[in-house]
């Protein structure tokens, strides 16, 4: 090797342990700056272990550096990594003491930032990521992966060997490539982080440690209407799909709210001969099928929401707490500012560092921590998971109790007068939508039983 350094920097243990093994298949090792390292004898290992720690111990200054470095960027919502996303580009800016990376729209292509413009009023007034994939395709609008700063010949290549057919045919828009612009940050000129959302990594709004969101970027559409349109776009995921016809929203079908209380399979909606509507266990086979009149449901599920509504008292305790959680789920519902999405952020991580806990008492309890130092080490990661899992119950606090006193539930919905599902009620006025919303916040579901 050049030196030893560039051989390992994670410590003496680790360079002795590849010069032994180097040894036992007869290898020598040498160093061409270093000559005088010789691992034969007792003062040449000493020298050996020596240079080996200060190698480490220069890799942690520079690791150290290099994460507070980007951990102050980071903290104001500059970027230290990845290509801008399309439409936009990376300037450099002075934010207070630091000069960072920021994003704006790209003037040097200003057709890319028009069609980020379109695509964003397409998705408003309701068309699907498919639809705007397949209309920008038919135009023949270039794909990002055409852009020139991404059709690089080594990723030309790359994207040509992963291709099952031999023709040389451009690359298109599809639906994943505009649901990943449509839902950048950057576009309403928010700082996006990388979260893991089960087997994928998703760009989520970043925050200081107040919790408000960073908007050190100049957005292509302002910030308050990207916000809206995530909240449209979150909304009209839930539908209904029927194949080979056009989706007509129903109330409980559709949004995985209804299940069979047999299979516990999701309800559909069909229609048998006599015209009539219902909801069927998408899944009957081994239980014959399972069925109800789509409007009796409709109109049983709303009533009895209703009526409890109507009937609660607010110094009953179990009446008290079903008010106070459905409180909290409209104010969650109609928050802009992305709380929503970071209260689910900071739900997951307890989640998993409670697994992480329960992992750690499982394996001392099966006598994986034996000795002094084993133990030592068990208790400070103990301790770790422990803070961490208090700061994130003391955030998700923090985020619940600030939703609730913003927000809070319109107080006709008390006196929905003598039929709550008539003339002039609020549910009379709400779309299909909207009702789905309202039992969301009272409701973790309906499971149809059979008889």
């Amino acid at each position: 090797v050049n030196e030893l350094s560039r051989l390992t920097r994670k410590g003496a243990h680790d360079a002795l342990q590849i010069d032994n093994e180097f040894k036992k298949y007869g290898v020598r090792f040498v160093s061409v700056l270093e000559p005088f390292l010789d691992t034969s004898n007792a003062i040449g290992v000493a020298i050996f272990t020596l240079i080996a720690a200060l190698a480490k111990q220069d890799s942690d200054i520079k690791a150290e550096r290099l994460r507070g470095a980007k951990d102050v960027i980071r903290a104001v919502g500059g970027r230290h990594s990845s290509s801008a996303p399309y439409g936009m580009r990376a300037t450099r800016e002075k934010i207070g003491n630091l000069v960072v990376s920021v994003l704006e729209p790209d003037e040097d292509n200003p057709d890319h930032v028009a069609t980020v413009e379109r695509m964003v009023e397409m998705s408003c007034a309701g068309v699907s990521d498919n639809k705007i994939a397949t209309t920008l395709d038919s135009e023949d609008v270039p794909a990002p992966g055409e852009a020139e700063r991404r059709a690089t010949e080594k990723r030309m290549q790359s994207i040509k060997k992963r291709r099952v057919s031999n023709e040389d045919s451009p690359i298109r828009w599809r639906a994943q490539t505009v649901r990943w612009i449509l839902s950048h940050p950057a576009i309403g000129g928010f700082a996006s982080e990388r979260v893991k959302r089960g087997k994928a990594y998703v760009n989520v709004v970043a925050r200081d440690e107040g919790g408000a969101p960073l908007t050190p970027h100049r957005g292509i559409v302002p910030g308050a209407e990207w916000l809206e349109l995530q909240e449209r776009r979150s909304k009209r995921n839930k539908t209904n799909k029927q194949l080979g016809a056009e989706a007509t929203p129903t109330l409980l079908s559709g949004w995985r709210f209804t299940t069979c209380g047999i299979c516990a399979g999701s309800m559909g909606q069909s229609r048998n001969n006599g015209g009539q509507d219902y909801y069927m266990c998408a899944n009957p086979k081994g239980h014959g099928g399972l069925s109800i009149k789509r409007k009796d449901a409709d109109d049983y599920v709303a009533r009895r929401v209703w009526a409890r509504l109507a009937a609660a008292d607010v110094d009953d305790h179990e009446h008290r707490e079903w008010l106070a959680e459905a409180a909290l789920r409209f104010a969650l519902q109609r928050d802009l500012s992305g709380v929503r999405e970071e209260r689910r952020e900071t739900a997951a991580r307890l989640e998993h560092v409670r697994n992480s806990i329960a992992e750690l008492q499982a394996d001392r309890k099966a006598g994986l921590y034996r000795g002094r130092d084993e133990l030592a080490m068990w208790r400070a990661t103990m301790t770790q998971y422990r803070t961490f899992e208090d700061r994130c119950t003391a955030r998700l606090e923090e985020l619940d109790e600030r939703t609730t006193a913003a927000i809070q539930v319109p107080s006709n919905w008390f006196e929905p007068g003598e039929d709550p599902l008539g003339a002039g009620s609020p549910w009379a006025t709400w779309d299909v939508f909207e009702r789905r919303e309202f039992l969301d916040l009272f409701l973790s579901g309906v499971s149809v039983g059979p008889g």
